[in-house]
């Protein structure tokens, strides 16, 4: 409720600050203001519920908008926000909201029921579009605690001629408890679209793929690893993903890599594809808000370590960096880094301070405080603030590759020039040279480039001055290059996941859509999977942070539980994502291990993805915290019936009246396994049908996975 809460308050800012009225002229809109207020009353009847209204005007180059929102007024118990288009009539967005203490009740609706309440409003709000969109079937988590989720999301795609139209969709949000719409957002790009009759064929399409190598074998560090709060540190794969001027994608009419226009971009360039070097490390501007060390351990370690002077710092950046001699050193700063907490960095700003008006010089350097070595520096100066320069990029890149042989003359020998960003396809026009050029360099290993580590050059097109320089080289250990797979093989794995698709693809101008292009690309089958990569030497999928896209929690229908007594239990609890050690095994009668018990629990609670990657320890020390545990267990114990029971009672909230036992009748009388203290758990839970049992409890029967998963979906179905 906070986050619709907030999203409200968002809302109705967008309307006092977004949206400045002005005189509608004519050209600018075919839907009167009043013929946009009746389309919306007309669609959405709990317009009428809010007696207050307010209605703006909005234009841009592609399209006018009448924005209208219906509301409680100051007391914020609800409202209507409706965007209409002022040329079609069609409705953009919606969003509905309403302020209320606590759920209505229980949420009940199932994912098919949510997709045939949003095909109805799509053929209501779009009679005349609705058929040129499709439906994306994409699994869909559903946890099982109702309190996890207040709405299901259906999302659509626009398709022309039996193909896609990258980027047009329409998404709804269901409400899971009333099945009332609560929003819906339409993407439409108003284009003519090329005639596909013309197009290569697929098969041409992917032997181009093929033939311009377009998919590249690289090292890659995975992104937890830069992340200082992963306790973990991360190993070097060994990938293939598509790297490639392009993007990945064909021209399908010329049947080449799509070559674009000075200015021109792809609005959706593939997600698989990578899009520019991630310098990270010790070369990152971030690096300079790295922890401080006071003047007394500086002093400290100047005394007791290699450490070398600020002047000795500032001396070394003054052999690369030619400095006004009005600027001063106005601030230093000895650092520990984020990533190595062995390593020390001087962190160097020097100005002008009295500099004529319009004048001003800026320079910040980091320095290694043991090697002397530079791993950043940045410099600001209003000479170099012109338009445009007058430099070519070969220009540009002989400077740099000049500077990078002077600067760190070793490391400059272990990297490549890279040739996958656009400018390096086409020529610049000689009157639309940038005022500054960026020249990335990728550290090579083992012939293979791994474009975490590299070097990065901005040369100044006005004056050829290296105005910026930033260097990433870290230690790691790379996996043999000779266990990978051959690019053949590589590309077989990698289209069948993301398979080359024939596609409408918006191509912009400076920012703003201007045409449709026929392009062949890889896309994803699954576009929620989050699939970006493949690990070169097994083959497993990754995402883009390079995790194996099984570890991403996901709906499962189990296939060897047909006819289990907890058949609807366990499919309930795939479909929310959990018990899928297995993938689409679960085996109901195998015994199930406290570990793997309280994982299911505690997704069950709360959501899979709260649980995603916890480690065993933490989980179980969340559990005590909780009060579901009263004591430390062995993870990989089997589970008894007897603590399987007292853990889901206590999860449920009723650990205090389980533990008066006096108070209950015992279910079981010819049980002698059942201690009295804890007769109340046991009452309890068969009285409300949470156990699988006969005659007898039978406390220290080993549990199995069935049961557990019929024992904790019940749980939660107790009003």
């Amino acid at each position: 409720m906070r986050f619709k809460k907030l999203l409200a308050i968002m809302v109705a800012l967008a309307f006092l600050v977004s949206f400045n009225p002005m005189p509608v002229m004519a050209q600018d809109t075919n839907i009167t203001l009043e013929e946009a207020i009746q389309i919306a009353k007309g669609l959405f009847p709990a317009t009428a519920q809010y007696p207050e209204f307010v209605s703006e005007f909005s234009t841009s180059l592609q399209t006018s908008t009448w924005n209208l929102q219906w509301s409680a007024g100051e007391s914020g118990e609800g409202g209507i926000n409706v965007q209409i288009n002022a040329q079609t009539g069609d409705v953009i967005h919606m969003y509905s909201w309403k302020k209320t203490a606590d759920p209505p009740g229980a949420a009940s609706l199932s994912v098919a029921e949510a997709q045939a309440i949003a095909n109805r409003w799509l053929k209501t709000i779009l009679p005349e579009k609705s058929s040129h969109f499709r439906m994306i079937s994409s699994p869909a988590v559903l946890p099982l605690n109702s309190s996890n989720y207040s709405t299901i999301q259906v999302q659509y795609q626009r398709t022309e001629n039996g193909l896609p139209v990258l980027g047009d969709t329409v998404n709804m949000e269901i409400d899971a408890r009333t099945r009332d719409l609560i929003s819906y957002y339409l993407t439409w790009t108003d284009l003519p679209l090329p005639d596909p009759a013309r197009v290569v064929s697929a098969s041409e399409a992917r032997r181009v793929f093929e033939a311009e190598n377009m998919l590249k074998m690289q090292y890659f560090l995975p992104y937890a690893w830069l992340r200082p709060s992963s306790p973990q540190e991360k190993q070097v794969r060994l990938i293939y993903r598509i790297d490639h001027p392009s993007h990945g994608s064909i021209d399908a009419l010329t049947g080449k890599p799509l070559v674009l226009k000075d200015g021109q971009s792809e609005m959706y360039a593939s997600d698989l594809a990578l899009k520019e070097m991630s310098i990270g490390g010790m070369g990152m501007a971030e690096q300079s808000a790295a922890p401080p060390l006071t003047p007394q351990e500086i002093a400290e370690l100047e005394k007791h370590a290699n450490i070398i002077t600020k002047k000795e710092a500032a001396a070394r950046v003054k052999q690369y960096v030619d400095i006004p001699a009005a600027a001063k050193l106005i601030h230093a700063s000895l650092n520990r880094d984020w990533q190595n907490k062995d390593l020390r960095t001087w962190s160097l700003n020097w100005s002008i301070q009295a500099a004529p008006e319009g004048d001003y010089y800026d320079l910040w350097a980091r320095v290694d405080a043991t090697s002397g070595r530079i791993y950043s520096f940045s410099q600001y100066s209003s000479n170099d603030n012109a338009a445009k320069g007058s430099l070519t990029k070969e220009q540009a890149t002989a400077i740099a590759q000049e500077f990078i042989k002077k600067i760190e003359p070793q490391l400059s020998q272990e990297v490549k020039l890279n040739l996958s960003e656009a400018w390096n396809v086409s020529p610049v026009a000689e009157d639309k040279l940038p005022p500054q050029w960026t020249i990335q360099f990728t550290r090579q290993v083992n012939g293979v480039p791994f474009p975490n580590d590299g070097m990065r050059v901005t040369v100044s097109g006005v004056t050829g001055k290296i105005m910026s320089y930033e260097l990433n080289w870290t230690e790691q250990s790379f996996p043999p290059i000779n266990k990978a797979m051959g690019p053949v093989q590589a590309n077989e794995k990698f289209l069948a996941l993301a398979p080359i698709t024939l596609c409408y693809s918006p191509i912009t101008t400076s920012g703003t859509a201007s045409e449709f292009k026929l392009v062949y690309k890889p896309i994803v089958k699954d576009q929620q999977s989050g699939f970006a990569m493949i690990d070169a030497i097994s083959g497993e999928a990754l995402n883009a942070a390079g995790e194996p896209l099984d570890k991403k929690p996901m709906p499962r229908i189990f296939t060897d539980v047909s006819g289990h007594f907890a058949e609807k239990e366990i499919q309930a609890m795939g479909q929310a994502g959990l018990m899928n050690e297995y993938g689409s095994q679960f085996k109901p009668d195998e015994i199930i291990t406290n570990i793997v018990f309280l994982r299911a629990l505690a997704g069950a609670v709360d959501g899979v993805w709260n649980i995603s990657g916890q480690e065993d320890n933490k989980l179980i020390s969340d559990c005590l915290f909780r009060g579901w545990l009263k004591e430390k267990v062995d993870p990989q114990a089997p589970l008894t019936r007897q603590l399987m029971t007292e853990t889901v009672i206590r999860s449920m909230g009723l650990d205090k009246a389980a533990r008066y036992g006096g108070l209950y009748k015992n279910p079981f009388p010819e049980d002698q396994s059942i201690d009295e203290s804890k007769l109340g758990y046991i009452a309890l839970a068969h009285g409300m049908n949470l156990l699988h049992v006969d005659k007898e409890f039978k406390a220290d029967e080993k549990v199995t996975r069935g049961e557990a998963a019929y024992t904790i979906v019940r749980s939660l179905k107790v009003q």
